[in-house]
């Protein structure tokens, strides 16, 4: 059996993206192919179409846009795929006789449905906190930069060599030109935060269920 991937020391990316930007970023991206990893598919059915993808990103969006929830159920398998320019970064594991489980084996660009929390305590944003009371904000995107040779048990550093590492290069390159650092509004007090929003989120944002419901805002794009 294929050992798992065991990495280390990953650089994370927390973004929130609408469509259209969603879709220039993965056709910026080149040729790659996106990989379901969190749950069980049908065999052979481990690559996840960009079509599809953004059909349910498009849906996660536009219920944003619309003031409500997106349903969680719709997007969450979907928003933990995992990015890869070759296809043996991973080994399947059968589940029952008609589904399998696909496993990571090698770096490869992972993806985590993002959401944040906010503590009145010490005015802070802090991400991937989960509960009832946290904010729904796109995806997270993470990279190792140490990775354990399974064979070798050697430890090595992740650089140019690893067939990923380009990828995750360009879309890191890709979301310093087309988002910002999120200029939350709480309780009068402007807090920057490093979690990204793409900049065509900006007309909309403040639509977000989740903000109007904690009487948070986002600071317009053209503020200053």
């Amino acid at each position: 059996m294929t050992t798992p991937m065991q990495a280390s020391k990953w650089l994370q990316l927390q973004v929130l993206l609408d469509t259209s930007e969603m879709e220039d970023l993965l056709s910026q991206l080149g040729d790659f192919d996106m990989f379901i990893t969190g749950s069980a598919t049908k065999k052979g059915g481990e690559k996840l179409e960009r079509k599809t993808f953004l059909e349910i990103y498009s849906s996660y969006i536009e219920s944003l846009k619309e003031g409500c929830l997106p349903e969680s159920a719709l997007y969450r398998s979907v928003f933990s795929a995992a990015f890869s320019v070759v296809s043996n970064h991973f080994f399947v594991l059968p589940h029952d006789e008609e589904k399998q489980l696909l496993r990571i084996s090698k770096p490869v660009i992972q993806m985590q449905s993002h959401r944040m929390g906010y503590s009145p305590f010490d005015r802070k944003f802090r991400s991937m906190i989960f509960g009832n009371d946290c904010i729904e904000w796109g995806i997270q995107f993470s990279y190792p930069q140490l990775y354990q040779d399974p064979e070798t048990k050697i430890i090595e550093k992740i650089g140019a060599a690893f067939p990923n590492s380009a990828l995750f290069h360009t879309l890191r390159q890709w979301c310093r030109r087309h988002t910002l650092p999120t200029p939350f509004v709480v309780d009068q007090v402007r807090i920057n935060v490093p979690i990204r929003l793409g900049k065509k989120c900006f007309s909309w944002i403040n639509r977000h269920p989740q903000l109007v419901e904690k009487n948070m805002t986002v600071r317009g794009l053209r503020e200053d």
